[in-house]
């Protein structure tokens, strides 16, 4: 790692399908910040010190380890036959009486942990046996920074996260810390002998309402088993990314830290007690009593509300302790679907932000992670699009007043992509 005056983060959290928007918002950002519209893997990471992600994430990272261009990678979530590759549907006799019982109330897994390896090793074939440590060689661009990764897992026996690095020497790492401390010779951490393909894989097998079983692999001649990190609470990675870099600022004489945090779609309900009158009723969270049915379907998916805007502040915190209100170190970039309070006939009330009807807000609302259908997935790029075009969709700050308006952060994709470009060609 050569003397980084700044020190880039690209931090990616899991989502699933959703991860396509973080892919049409890297080409976006590529096309107006350096001219080129549909850029290769290698050509994004080699602009970042570090990519942080976690399971949608850590797909969209490792393809463009892999070094697919942009437009590739999105068909890898846009294209129905590659979805289904990675998302393969259980069969009949693949189930459990248990499960397929659960299954009545929308509680059990639903698809293959195995085909979902067996596919990402076929579409990230060049990479499949790459050990971690040696993806940095692997990737870089002559006259660039060597760029590390840092994916997300959890150790199912364990009970534990596990972070996959590609930096050996990283002073995150156990073996790192024991080597300063106990002044005992160096040695390959076992973190940094998987491929990058098994990271991934470890990281975006999700539990419960997802994955028929952990992700399992060899790590130093020893069967491991895996869930999606989100387990760990690290759905959005950036805080994790953020301490990595604080752990090496003294050996990588690390200046200043940059962050581009890009999420994976949010959508947000005002409390059913809203005094505000609302436009429309589904603005409004539904209330309903607790019960063993339903904490069960919550606590499925609550791996992927960590939820992101607690992580993304204490992050910031850390970063930016004189609290400035538009961090230009520190981009969140999410589109946020949430209602938007308007001035009406002398009233205030809450409405649906512009280009987005009642019916798609709902649909998006209820909209799980694994989105399959065509749809689904149409309805997830409109979101994206009206968001990158600023159409209406906000984008998700880090702090937010209780009108929903921007207080920390940036209030839309436009405002964050300027800063963005300031990276790389200051204003004087």
């Amino acid at each position: 790692m050569p003397n980084a005056k700044n020190y880039r983060i690209l931090s990616l959290d899991g989502g699933g399908s959703w991860a396509i928007i973080q892919v049409k918002c890297l080409r976006r950002l590529f096309a107006e910040t350096f001219g080129n519209a549909d850029p290769t893997g290698h050509e994004v990471l080699a602009e970042f010190d570090l990519v942080v992600a976690n399971s949608g994430g850590s797909l969209v990272a490792a393809a463009m380890a892999e070094n697919l261009r942009l437009s590739e990678i999105e068909k890898i979530f846009d294209d129905k036959e590659l979805r289904n590759k990675v998302f393969s549907k259980l069969g009949f006799f693949e189930k459990s009486i248990l499960s397929s019982v659960a299954r009545i109330f929308k509680i059990g897994a639903k698809y293959s942990t195995k085909r979902k390896h067996e596919a990402l090793k076929e579409i990230l074939n060049k990479i499949a046996t790459i050990d971690l440590k040696d993806i940095p060689a692997y990737i870089s661009v002559p006259g660039k920074t060597k760029t590390h990764f840092l994916i997300i897992g959890y150790d199912y026996y364990r009970n534990r996260a596990e972070l996959f690095r590609t930096d050996c020497d990283s002073l995150g790492s156990t073996s790192s810390i024991e080597q300063k401390i106990n002044k005992s010779p160096a040695k390959t951490a076992s973190d940094c002998v998987v491929s990058l393909v098994e990271a991934s894989h470890a990281s975006s097998t999700a539990p419960v309402n997802y994955f028929n079983e952990p992700a399992m692999f060899k790590v130093n001649n020893k069967l491991k088993y895996y869930w999606d990190g989100g387990v760990t609470g690290n759905n959005n990675p950036v805080l994790a990314g953020v301490v990595e870099a604080i752990c090496n600022k003294e050996q990588y004489e690390i200046e200043n830290v940059q962050v581009l945090s890009i999420g994976t779609g949010t959508v947000s309900q005002l409390q059913s007690d809203e005094e505000i009158p609302v436009q429309y009723s589904e603005l409004l969270s539904k209330k309903e009593e607790p019960g063993l049915i339903k904490d069960v379907q919550k606590m499925g998916t609550s791996i992927l509300n960590d939820p992101p805007d607690t992580a993304t502040f204490i992050a910031y915190m850390i970063l930016n302790p004189l609290m400035p209100a538009k961090p230009v170190d520190f981009i969140r970039m999410n589109p946020n679907l949430r209602p938007v309070l308007r001035e009406e006939s002398s009233r205030k009330v809450w409405d649906l932000p512009i280009g987005i009807s009642a019916e798609e807000y709902v649909l998006l609302n209820k909209m799980d992670m694994d989105a399959v259908e065509d749809d689904e997935v149409n309805l997830i790029k409109k979101l994206c699009d009206n968001w990158l075009s600023n159409g209406g969709v906000p984008n998700q700050t880090i702090r937010s007043d209780g009108s929903l308006n921007c207080l920390l952060g940036h209030a839309d994709f436009n405002i964050a992509k300027t800063d963005f470009k300031s990276w790389f060609n200051p204003i004087n």
